[in-house]
């Protein structure tokens, strides 16, 4: 695959030839915006924008600050993320309001979502069934792309390159007006991650090369935003992307021809229609189109998913203290495997869902109410809802808290699977609990808060008498634990500068076992540490820019029994940027950036080595 192919196009478009005006798009205040009080009583944390141009992975985001855990094979490599050890298909990531979700598997690959500079990231801790459906019983992870707000044309290029092969390209270019705007920006990447390591799986413990791991990708987002008028906003999104990466062999094994090859098509319509000024009207269409072919044994399976989404929501404010939200979505699924009973018949399933909310203010604080009512074909799906709210201590701060029931539907491969499948799965429901206090000052803010979660029917493939893995509803997890954050920001001389900090004590037990091993109750679930946190330094002064990230993640357990323990680690990050105003219009970024600077040997899932110290260099031009 041609890296640089797809940017001949946007070199050669007419568009590089104009300039770029300075002033900023100003839409006029007619234009209306989402309620968002279902926020009330969650913990949240956002990322900040760091001193890099280059486009980043979701999942090295996450990693880098620990603020979920993330489980990766190798860079590249698939990757997912679970909240407060609820796991990966309990902890959904949303895409400009999209729910990324496999159907079939109900996993989200946190390493094939790139982050453009810009992109607003948010990690939302807690049950949210009752705001976000199925899956959200750990939390969420909300990405909503930044788009332009200049007048005109803007452009930018970059290029960055770095250790073991890796190569990125990276292009955009943006046209607004008073009433409307359009950005295009495109993405490639390549890399041989042929990182060295020591291999503590065999005799001697041998430095080798890893093998069998080389990426190629390139990812295409293209956004609308026109304004009708003073009472319509209609915006739209598209994102196409294909991957191919070759699955690395674990220390125990032979390196074998196995890789894995995605392919996705994704776009969205939405139109906001304000019929008062304390009024919106928002509906959304969207259309998921998802392929995965991977190969291992000289034998190619291949799935394919395909979601359609129609929703429409009413929000409404009732005096200065009252606002209030209704609406109702409807979802088709469909979904065909190798691996499924039929191997040519696209399985599928309509799924309906009414909810309304709730919230009131004052002085002293609001409180939120949230209630949601869902119809799963051939599926029971339980009535959820969630509580929230949030009272201010004065100068002592403020409290939050928040209790929500929630739910997870079993996956199209829990049900449908040759032989394997059971079609008669029960949801995994049950309760999580929040509280918290906040003391906000104007240099910084600390919080501290405790959570409670309980899943009850988890769902769980292990192997029968025969020895072949089937799904089943076997236990009953509870996770638990305290939580800390805070950050400082200043400024001394010309120097700007922000530090942060947070950490995580918890627990996530098998509470009841209804099947198989029942010495596994009462353990700690593999790959969850009981133990993490990050801090992290960013500096500024006029144009340069620099970060550092460090991150600790406690001892994990490989098997379920607690027997097997995978060591603590501890990596850091380092962030230089340098922007050079070439001309009024026209300015030129120099980035550096060195990864596991301090070289650890860690592993996150048990004989799959990391890499050790690697750094890279980029370069961008905007104007």
């Amino acid at each position: 695959m041609a890296l640089g192919k797809w940017l001949v196009w946007l070199l050669a478009w007419p568009g590089w030839v104009w300039a770029q005006t300075d002033s900023i798009l100003q839409l006029p205040m007619a234009t209306v915006r989402e309620v968002r009080f279902e926020q009330t009583g969650y913990t949240a944390w956002r990322a900040d924008s760091l001193p890099v141009a280059a486009a980043l992975s979701l999942a090295d985001r996450l990693l880098w600050e620990n603020t979920l855990s993330v489980r990766a094979n190798a860079p590249g490599t698939l990757a997912t993320v679970s909240a407060r050890g609820a796991g990966p298909s309990r902890t959904p990531v949303f895409w400009n309001g999209l729910n990324l979700q496999s159907p079939m598997h109900g996993v989200v690959d946190a390493a094939l979502l790139p982050l453009w500079p810009g992109d607003r990231l948010e990690v939302r801790y807690g049950g949210q069934s009752a705001v976000q459906s199925s899956g959200a019983i750990g939390g969420a992870v909300l990405v909503e792309p930044g788009m332009s707000q200049t007048l005109g044309w803007s452009r930018q290029l970059g290029a960055e390159a770095g250790s073991f092969g890796a190569r990125q390209l990276q292009a955009g270019v943006a046209y607004g007006r008073s009433r409307w705007s359009s950005q295009l920006r495109a993405l490639g990447q390549r890399a041989d991650n042929d990182f060295p390591f020591k291999n503590t799986a065999q005799i001697g413990q041998p430095q080798v090369r890893q093998v069998n791991n080389r990426l190629e990708r390139w990812d295409v987002q293209q956004f609308n935003r026109l304004l009708i008028n003073d009472k319509n906003v209609l915006r739209t999104a598209f994102w196409q992307q294909r991957a191919f990466r070759e699955i690395p062999p674990a220390m125990t094994e032979v390196a074998a021809e196995t890789w894995q090859r995605d392919a996705a098509t994704r776009a969205v319509a939405t139109w906001e229609h304000r019929p008062a000024v304390r009024a919106l009207w928002q509906t959304r269409a969207a259309w998921l189109d998802e392929a995965i072919y991977f190969r291992q044994f000289s034998t190619t399976d291949s799935s394919r998913s395909r979601t359609a989404l129609l929703s429409s929501e009413y929000s409404s404010r009732w005096g200065e203290k009252l606002t209030w939200k209704t609406g109702a979505t409807a979802l088709r699924q469909w979904a065909r495997a190798d691996g499924y009973t039929d191997s040519t018949r696209w399985y599928n399933q309509t799924r309906l869902a009414a909810f309304g909310m709730a919230e009131k203010t004052w002085s002293g604080g609001r409180v939120s109410l949230l209630l949601r009512q869902e119809w799963a074909e051939r599926q029971a799906a339980p009535f959820t809802w969630s509580l929230g709210g949030e009272w201010t201590l004065g100068l002592a701060g403020k409290l939050r808290g928040h209790v929500s029931r929630n739910f997870n539907l079993p996956t199209f491969n829990d049900r449908f699977w040759r032989a394997l499948g059971q079609p008669a799965l029960r949801p995994e429901k049950g309760y999580s609990a929040d509280a918290g206090w906040v003391l906000e000052r104007k240099n910084g803010q600390l919080e501290l808060g405790g959570f409670h979660l309980l899943i009850d029917d988890w769902i769980l493939w292990q192997p029968g008498s025969d020895g072949q893995f089937r799904p089943g509803n076997l236990r009953k997890v509870w996770s638990r634990g305290l939580e800390v954050a805070g950050h400082l920001r200043g400024a001394r001389g010309r120097w700007q500068w922000k530090a942060g900090a947070r950490g995580q004590l918890s627990a996530t037990t098998n509470l009841e076992v209804y099947g198989g091993l029942q010495s596994v109750q009462g353990k700690q679930l593999s790959y969850t540490p009981r133990q993490s946190g990050s801090l992290s330094l960013l500096l500024q002064r006029g144009a340069f820019s620099g970060g550092y990230l460090h991150q600790v993640t406690g001892s994990r357990f490989a098997t379920t029994d607690n027997l097997v323990v995978l060591p603590a680690f501890q990596t850091g990050q380092f962030f230089l940027h340098q922007r050079i105003v070439l001309h009024r219009r026209m300015k030129l970024s120099l980035d550096l950036r060195i990864e596991n600077i301090w070289n650890t040997p860690y592993r996150i899932l048990a004989y799959r080595p990391m890499p050790g110290r690697s750094g890279r260099v980029g370069v961008g031009l905007s104007w």
